[in-house]
């Protein structure tokens, strides 16, 4: 199995999106980018423009390269929209991204906010007629050959449902299974951390907690998500990638108790971490001055 993450906040965007190929399939985790419209009062700088362009592109080569197309949830950065949009990148890309796959999606209807609802309908009325098939994917297992594609039941995004809720993707092969937890934001629950145990997987990349809001996140929080990471650690002994929300802090390191690598650190490259220092950047620090 070849699992390569395409996009991320360690490598300068919002995503989660991820490449996984075996012998029988082509699957794309969460097609979608964004850059944040705002942060610390600023809007995004030209190098932010620049690498969400590089990496929506990558985005869109390997949608051609898949037979499957799978989404977690309805937030734009999980997967792309039929509209344009700068801060997305996402131009006339939709139809060609969706063309002729087979989809596996979130729910439209049931375990969902509202306000993603009325995404999920807007897509699929853009969709319906041009995807290969689609199938609602809330905690079922799909077979393609001797590849597995296994999704969760509906866990909420973060530490309540009023984001949403989010799927839990995981592909087996033989004897090797990955996982991506999309928006379960640093396993919270107790819920989330018992089904990742149940399922044993080798591989796991975490959407990380969003500690670059923690009068929001709350330290208790984090405390528990840190007990819970360290227990699947644990009782899988699983290589743990965590990126997402936590690589939007600048001291992601110090806030979390367990090794892991971020996408970038997976990947062999440097962390450019282009939103935590949208201040920095504006003050004149160059990309090699803070990141090396």
């Amino acid at each position: 199995m070849k699992i390569l993450p395409l996009a991320s906040e360690s490598l300068g965007v919002r995503s989660m999106a991820t490449y996984v190929k075996t012998n029988d399939v082509g699957i794309l985790i969460d097609p979608g980018v964004a850059i944040a419209p705002k942060r610390s009062g600023l809007e995004p700088n030209d190098i932010e423009f620049k690498i969400l362009k590089e990496l929506r592109k990558k985005i869109n080569d390997y949608a051609k390269k898949s037979d499957i197309i799978t989404i977690s949830h309805y937030h734009y950065d999980h997967y792309t929209p039929f509209f344009d949009d700068i801060y997305l990148e996402s131009k006339d890309y939709a139809k060609d991204i969706y063309k002729d796959k087979i989809l596996l999606i979130k729910h439209p209807t049931e375990y969902i906010n509202k306000s993603q609802m009325d995404r999920a309908k807007k897509f699929l009325d853009n969709v319906k007629d041009i995807a290969k098939k689609i199938e609602y994917a809330d905690n079922k297992t799909f077979k393609f050959g001797n590849t597995e594609i296994k999704f969760s039941p509906p866990f909420p995004h973060g530490k309540n449902d009023k984001l949403g809720y989010v799927l839990i993707t995981t592909v087996k092969e033989k004897d090797f299974k990955f996982m991506h937890t999309s928006d379960t934001q640093g396993i919270l629950s107790d819920d989330v951390r018992d089904y990742i145990v149940n399922e044993k997987p080798n591989l796991i990349y975490i959407g990380g907690p969003p500690t670059y809001m923690m009068h929001r996140y709350g330290k208790k929080n984090l405390e528990k998500t840190n007990e819970n990471l360290k227990y699947i650690v644990e009782n899988t002994g699983a290589e743990i990638i965590i990126d997402h929300h936590l690589l939007r802090d600048k001291k992601f390191r110090e806030r979390i108790n367990i090794d892991f690598k971020t996408v970038a650190e997976f990947l062999g490259q440097k962390n450019l971490l282009l939103e935590a220092y949208r201040k920095d950047i504006k003050k004149g620090k160059t990309i090699e001055e803070l990141f090396g």
